[in-house]
């Protein structure tokens, strides 16, 4: 893109004093960035032409005058293409700085990004989850590492992460450290906040990721089958975490509670309905939505069985997120279940496996799920081939006995199939 770099000098007039003399400034705009300051100099408004930005006439006064608006623009000049070869992000602010002996300290990409973190570390619990912030640790220890490793320094001034930068560091995550499309691009949203935060202060003089696109792969999320459910439901342990981890999971599979949902659930969230059902209604601790299951008969038997060890009211023992996963691994091999369970499988098996496939209608899965919207249910709720086989045996039932069935009404199709038939026999 072609740069735009203009120098401007103009009076004020509203200043003049009473000889008669006018404060002249000089306007930088580069790339719509634009800085404005005093020359410290006075002119004769007589000799001053606001249209050319330059005094008029062969006086003492103007040649002087001029001379010096002309050493300006060299001197302007000359830090402006100094700063373009530093950087590709130059502004008007850091070119009028540099005239005026301005050392403003330059703001750094892991500064600002240390600053942002802090600020989010006090809001957990608040407006975040302690995941979320997680996430945003991470992600700055790896821009820490791509710095170190990739650029050979400690960190970068904000004004020279450019788009070269965003494709780079998106590359390492990719390449260094092997991660899938959809990992990578959640850490380089987060890194994508910081960048526009900078740009949006005027830190930067353009965005780094404005010709980045960040690219999300649907992919089919992965659920347990009926078989595979039964296997676990079945499971008997011979170790107590493994039965603890294994009691929690099959919770959460038919109540889709995800895994900070289910951890900070106590007997507060336990709602006796005026039926005699049981129910369990609390907000999601992700998103803060409402969430409201009831419960049937295996989550019943599961509370029961911790109600007599629970500690500080909370319902179910439920482990470190690291650990939970860890015996959910060793379970599914102990098994033979090749799929990669995880906390959050149990809610996919919940939406799919244990409601969709059994006819519950996916408005109602939502609202259980705690969804905001339909779309989002959707995805976990994908049709199995059981659902789609039920489906077509209403229709056929349906159908059955009209025109368009070949056991009903008269049309040549059903004694095409017929004489077919014969034929072949």
């Amino acid at each position: 893109m072609k740069s735009t770099f203009r120098i401007l000098f103009y009076a004020k007039w509203e200043a003049s004093d009473e000889a008669k003399m006018l404060p002249i400034y000089v306007r930088i705009t580069i790339n719509g960035t634009k800085a404005r300051f005093s020359l410290k100099i006075r002119v004769s408004e007589k000799i001053w032409d606001a249209k050319s930005g330059r005094a008029i006439g062969h006086s003492h006064e103007a040649l002087q005058a001029n001379r010096y608006l002309d050493s300006v623009v060299t001197r302007i000049n000359t830090i402006y293409y100094r700063l373009c070869e530093q950087s590709e992000a130059v502004t008007a602010q850091m070119v009028r700085d540099e005239f005026l002996g301005v050392k403003a300290p330059s703001k750094t990409l892991l500064s600002v990004f240390a600053e942002f973190n802090d600020r989010q570390e006090n809001l957990i619990g608040v407006d975040i989850t302690q995941s979320t912030f997680n996430k945003f640790d991470l992600t700055f220890r790896r821009l820490e590492e791509f710095l170190r490793v990739k650029r050979n320094r400690p960190d970068i001034p904000v004004s020279l992460v450019d788009r070269d930068f965003v494709l780079d560091f998106e590359a390492y995550l990719k390449v260094d450290y092997h991660l899938q499309a959809n990992s990578a691009e959640k850490l380089m949203r987060i890194f994508k906040r910081i960048t526009t935060m900078c740009f949006k202060s005027g830190l930067m003089a353009k965005d780094p990721f404005c010709d980045v696109r960040l690219k999300k792969v649907k992919k089919d999320r992965g659920y347990l089958t009926r078989h595979e459910l039964e296997l676990i439901l079945n499971y008997k342990p011979t170790k107590k975490r493994l039965e603890k981890a294994r009691d929690v999971f099959v919770f959460c599979c038919f109540t889709g509670f995800d895994y900070s949902t289910t951890a900070s659930l106590t007997e507060q969230n336990l709602v006796l309905a005026d039926d005699g059902s049981m129910w369990i209604e609390t907000h999601r601790i992700k998103t803060g939505v409402a969430s409201k299951v009831k419960l049937l008969d295996i989550p019943l038997s599961i509370l029961k069985k911790y109600e007599p060890t629970r500690i500080n009211g909370y319902l179910l023992p439920v482990l470190s997120n690291a650990k939970y996963n860890l015996y959910l691994k060793e379970i599914a091999t102990a098994l033979g279940i090749q799929k990669r369970v995880t906390s959050h499988l149990a809610r996919h098996t919940f939406a799919t496996t244990v409601t969709y496939a059994n006819g519950v209608s996916i408005e109602s899965i939502s609202k259980m799920l705690g969804h905001t919207k339909l779309a989002t249910t959707q995805i976990y709720a994908r049709i199995v081939d059981q659902t789609v086989s039920r489906e077509m045996d209403k229709l056929s039932a349906a159908l059955s006995g009209t025109s368009f069935s070949l056991n009903g009404g008269e049309n040549d199709l059903g004694e095409a199939v017929a004489s077919t038939e014969e034929t072949a026999n």
